[in-house]
This record gives C-alpha cells, structure tokens and sequence, in this order.
C-alpha cells in the first residue's frame, strides 16, 4: 500500500512528546514490512535540521486557498533515519511556524487548520493519490473533513482515512473563523452535533470532526478505546465515540527494540537483560529519606 502520514510531529526532527516517537516508528515499521510510506510535516523554524539529509525543493509553488486568497508555499523534501518526508513551509505574515515553538501559541487552531488544508492541496496538485492518509491527533483533525467535504470532488475520491488519537485533553476547540479560512463555508451545517459542533461549548472541535468523517478512528490501546467511551478519559467525547463504535478500536503501542534496549542503549551506564537483571538495580538511584 501506498500510505501518506501526516502530522505535527516525527521524531527526532520534530519531537515534543511521544507522538513525534509513535509517527516515527510506525513509518518505519510499514516500510519495513513493503509499504511506500511518506510522511508531511509543517517546516518550523526550530526543527533539528540536523537530522534531515539531503533537503532539497520539492514542490516550488503551493498556492493554498485561505480565505478569500491564497498563501504561496514552498514544498521540501529529505530523509530523516530513512524516512521520506515533504515539510510545508508558508509564506505568510502569518509566520505560522516560525515562531520558534511548535505548539502553545493563541491561535494554534488557525495553524494547523492551514497546515491541513496545505497537505491536502501539496497531495492533491503533486498528483499524490495514497490507498491511506494516516492523520493524527486534533491538529489533523480537518484533514477527513477538508477530503470528504471538499477534495473528494477534485479527484481525490478514492483516499481513505486513519485517524489515530494519541491524547484526548487537547481538541482543537475553536471558532467558526477556522471553517470560513479553510473554505467549509456552512457554518450551520458543520456547526450541528453530528458534524463538528463541540459537545460541551458552543464552538467547533476539530478531534470531533476527524472522528465523524474518518474512515477508521483508533487510540493506542484497547483498553483507552475502552476508557475513552465509558469514562472520563473522553473528555466529553464519549457520546461521538459510541456512535461511531464500528469504526473505533485501539491498538497497542509497541516501543521501538533498536532504540529502547536496556541491553545496548548508550545512555544508561550498565547495560542489562531478562536474564541479567542485577546491574539493573546499579543504574536506579538510591532511595532517600527526608
């Protein structure tokens, strides 16, 4: 399969938490068992350069629909450990990502609405048409929205969506100004509780709007599936979850054995295994009474 991930995070270019670790490693994994796999990314200007080879121009000349205009962009392509990914880069007054942070800024919402809408118009002009769009967490969250509503009508009909919720606190809650820039127009028709509205607030939820329009809907257990519909853990996202149950499962997150290896890992000073365990206790730092 030919399989696109896009997200606000890979490791180690772009890391903040253990998404940037999950992104990574998964790409690497369905490469390894005969997927094509890409990743796109937005070009900050405080990712590690360092662990990008061969960056190059890939696609000059963006020009992303945003409001009533559009924001020109360039497209570069490189390798990180492997991993072929394109990086977004606009050309704005709007600085999107050069502030020198990746996330926490007031209209984070706006940033990466337009990161979405840009990945979507870089697949849809490059002639890019993956059997799967891999998206991940409330940052993507329009991605199956923006395609079912509007790029499925522009020849990208035949694209399937995995959306994959890694942490269900933060949800892009915003306003109807985020439609309007992308181009969803009706606010009265994103804006009912079976599209986009916010169960709690009067405002759009963009994780809301991933889970009614993606294909698939995933988390990383089974068991956070479970909590994320019964308990609190949904953070008032459990009645979406339940009517969208058929399509919402968890799958266990694994950890990468080349790189969290007690028995090779280069940062811990004793190295040990099932069988050896004893310098195990060597490397934890002695209890201490107060």
């Amino acid at each position: 399969m030919y399989i696109v991930q896009i997200a606000s995070e890979c490791a180690p270019v772009i890391k903040a938490g253990g998404l940037g670790d999950v992104v990574y490693g998964l790409s690497r994994e369905l490469d390894s068992q005969g997927h094509c796999v890409e990743l796109i990314l937005p070009m900050y200007d405080n990712m590690r350069h360092d662990h990008v080879w061969g960056l190059h121009d890939a696609y000059k000349d963006l020009l992303v629909p945003w409001y009533d205009s559009v924001i020109h962009c360039s497209v570069f392509c490189g390798w990180v450990h492997g991993r072929l990914c394109f990086f977004v880069q606009p050309h704005s007054g709007d600085n999107f990502f050069e502030r020198g942070l990746y996330y926490g800024a007031p209209d984070d919402p706006m940033r990466f609405a337009f990161f979405s809408k840009a990945a979507l118009e870089f697949l849809l002009r490059a002639n890019k048409r993956p059997d799967v769009i891999h998206c991940h967490d409330w940052q993507t969250g329009l991605i199956p929205v923006m395609l079912y509503e509007m790029y499925g009508w522009h020849g990208m009909e035949r694209q399937r969506v995995c959306y994959t919720i890694h942490n269900f606190k933060h949800q892009g809650v915003c306003g109807p100004e985020v439609l309007r820039a992308t181009g969803l127009n009706r606010d009265d028709y994103y804006y009912r509780p079976d599209k986009l509205r916010d169960n709690n607030h009067d405002a759009i939820n963009l994780m809301k709007g991933g889970i009614v329009y993606a294909n698939h809907v995933n988390t990383v257990s089974p068991h956070h599936a479970w909590e994320a519909r019964f308990s609190s853990i949904g953070c008032g996202l459990q009645p979406t979850l339940d009517a969208h149950q058929y399509k919402f499962g968890g799958i266990l997150n694994g950890i990468d054995e080349t790189i969290w290896n007690p028995e090779s890992d280069r940062y811990i000073p004793f190295h040990y295994s099932t069988i050896a365990l004893k310098t195990k206790f060597s490397i934890k730092r002695p209890c201490v009474s107060s």
